[in-house]
């Protein structure tokens, strides 16, 4: 995302060519482009842009308070909008980067934009810059001013500073402040739109039914059953799926569930029955990768004549993201044109693949992002938009949303893969461990970041990962592959404790030793739990703590068991993430991340039969409880 000099200059030449240079002292009569994130109105009001989807997180409110706070502009004035695809920028939410990767090119460009205004206030008062002053949307000179929106036209046309000045800490205004997120007024007044919420003149509806086994093709169907049914229009057959269009949603989903089709064999037709076997047969096996060869030979070796000794297995299953709002997406094709609304996290790579599916060249696709209900890298996947555009194509032209019913977003889905660990360590004759070696099967693509990386005091470390082909789609989920090893790693050293006969908080402490920031959090976490205070009967306590994506996060739980029930009383989350753009946001993110966490400890499992999943709806696929959730202290 990061921009050179050249592309600054390029884009504010050419803005300021595009409107053409009005007189000196001319009021811009339309929008102006101050490089590619910053657009100024002639009613005073500033349009930041943004490269990332909003789904609930917050992310393009915090990229609008990061430039907002460097262009120093008033927040009353600031609206913000997705960046358009044809800026040249690729755009995509994934990866827990929409703040800290762009963080540098988005201080730049709100500095830029306001040394060219500087840099056009002087100019007219005919002045050193230096004597000019930015701040709340207005540059200043002895008592005098112009407001922003008055130098825009001579501003676009200044050149660009190669490294302007940045705010120092203190004079932020911004960033670090708790600032509601754009959209919540429009949601509290349900006018928020969402890609559901799309409607277009003399739009059709649609929905579909996918062959339930991966991997297995449309054999035949009757269309006569969905046909029948009042305001269905007609049954459109691709390669793997059925979908019929209708008048309205419900006709289209009443069709498609009447029809009946035929399907293939799938080649593969993975079961979850035997699969934990399976798994546990691909530990170590042939293809496996292996971190350290040599590492791993020297930890076998100290684990073989180690008095004591610690081995532990730990499984996941596999996971759906089951996001409120299912899958759906509204294409219109025409001749010259293919506009679609989609609540994608990749509008790019979304727009790429309509356009490879239906044979246009992507200057002919135009993608409008809508608010996302849910995404947690389920929509880094475009499936649902590619299939929408092939109903579409069918449609006669007009607008046509294909909406998943819930059956169909749970049963196909791309899954968080299931995984099976094996730890080994040595344990010192101060019961302490100088390394680990773990061994791993995961479900079609390999499993990492087992690493002890928060441990400054575990020295050696050694993986080899498998892989078990199933045929079963896989594909981000929340933290992803860290998600999956933390699980194992932490309760590993828990194991370790225990088996050394010390306090797991003490053996954390002295593996991160070294690590103040990894110590802090770990502190902070156990404090906020009570780790050492008085528990009653049935009473756990437990730890974490995670390095990734650029911060370390410590969590402490409180649980409690009565008989065969358990019950998590307390989740205190403690996080060092260098600069908090929005702590309002970040508090959201761990709550619902904890939550998210403890749904899938507790309640999720998806399993699968013959290729096919057995779960279809939130009957069998049970989502955390209100009741279950405890208080989250952040």
């Amino acid at each position: 995302m990061a921009l050179d000099r050249r592309e600054f200059v390029t884009w504010s030449a050419a803005g300021a060519f595009l409107l053409g240079l009005a007189p000196a002292g001319a009021k811009a009569a339309a929008d102006v482009a101050l490089t590619p994130w910053i657009k100024l109105r002639p009613d005073g009001r500033v349009t930041l842009y943004s490269t990332v989807s909003e789904m609930g997180q917050g992310a393009r409110t915090g990229q609008a308070q990061v430039l907002a706070d460097e262009l120093d502009v008033p927040w009353d004035l600031v609206d913000v909008e997705q960046l358009p695809l044809d800026a040249g920028i690729p755009l995509g939410t994934g990866g827990s980067s929409s703040i800290r990767r762009p963080w540098a090119t988005l201080r730049k460009a709100g500095a830029t934009a306001r040394a060219q205004l500087i840099a056009a206030a002087a100019k007219r008062w005919k002045c050193p810059q230096a004597e000019c002053a930015a701040a709340d949307g207005r540059v200043s000179r002895q008592g005098a001013s112009f407001t922003y929106a008055e130098l825009a036209v001579e501003a676009a046309a200044c050149a660009p500073p190669a490294d302007p000045p940045l705010k120092p800490i203190a004079a932020r205004r911004y960033i670090g402040k708790p600032i509601s997120t754009f959209e919540n007024v429009a949601k509290t007044r349900g006018q928020a739109v969402y890609g559901i919420d799309v409607r277009l003149p003399g739009m059709r509806f649609a929905s579909i039914r996918q062959a339930p086994a991966y991997g297995a093709k449309l054999a035949s169907v009757d269309d006569k059953p969905a046909l029948t049914v009042p305001g269905v229009r007609q049954v459109v057959r691709l390669e793997n799926a059925v979908a019929v269009i209708a008048d309205n949603t419900w006709a289209s989903f009443k069709g498609v569930r009447a029809l009946e089709p035929k399907w293939t064999d799938p080649p593969l037709a993975t079961s979850s029955a035997g699969l934990e076997n399976r798994l546990q047969s691909a530990l170590g096996a042939g293809d496996a990768q292996v971190s350290d060869a040599a590492q791993r030979e020297a930890l076998r070796a100290d684990y073989a004549k180690a008095a004591r000794k610690v081995e532990a297995t730990y499984q996941t299953a596999y996971l759906a993201h089951a996001a409120l709002e299912p899958m759906n997406s509204t294409v219109q094709v025409t001749a010259d044109k293919v506009e679609v609304w989609s609540p994608t996290q990749v509008p790019t790579r979304l727009r790429q693949a309509v356009a490879e599916a239906l044979g246009r060249p992507q200057r002919q696709v135009v993608v409008h992002n809508t608010l996302l209900g849910g995404g947690f890298g389920r929509r880094l996947m475009v499936d649902y938009a590619v299939l929408a555009a092939l109903v579409a194509k069918e449609a006669g032209g007009a607008p046509l949303q294909l909406i998943w019913t819930r059956e169909e977003d749970v049963s196909h889905d791309f899954y968080r893969k299931a995984l099976r660990s094996t730890y080994r360590a040595a344990l010192g004759a101060d019961g302490a461990i100088d390394g680990y070696e773990v061994v791993s099967a995961s479900t079609d693509a390999r499993t990492g970041d087992a690493d002890p990386k928060p441990y400054a005091a575990v020295g050696r470390f050694a993986a080899t990962l498998s892989a078990l082909p199933t045929g079963i789609p896989q594909g981000p989920w929340r933290s992803v592959d860290e998600g999956l090893s933390a699980f194992g790693r932490e309760s590993f050293i828990d194991e370790c404790a225990h088996a050394a006969g010390q306090d797991p908080l003490a053996f954390r402490r002295r593996l991160a030793a070294g690590n103040d920031r990894a110590l802090r959090v770990l502190n902070a976490a156990a404090d906020g739990i009570g780790w050492t205070g008085p528990k009653a009967k049935g009473v756990g306590r437990g730890l974490a703590l995670v390095e990734a994506f650029g911060s370390l996060v410590a969590t402490g739980l409180e649980v409690e068991v009565d008989g065969k029930a358990l019950k998590v009383r307390k989740i205190v989350v403690a996080g060092d993430l260098g600069t908090t753009v929005n702590p309002q946001q970040v508090t959201a993110q761990f709550e619902g991340g904890a939550t998210m966490g403890l749904s899938a400890a507790l309640a999720e499992r998806m399993t699968f039969t013959n290729g096919a999943a057995d779960q279809q709806n939130f009957d069998a696929y049970p989502l955390i409880r209100l009741a279950q959730v405890p208080p989250i202290e952040v």
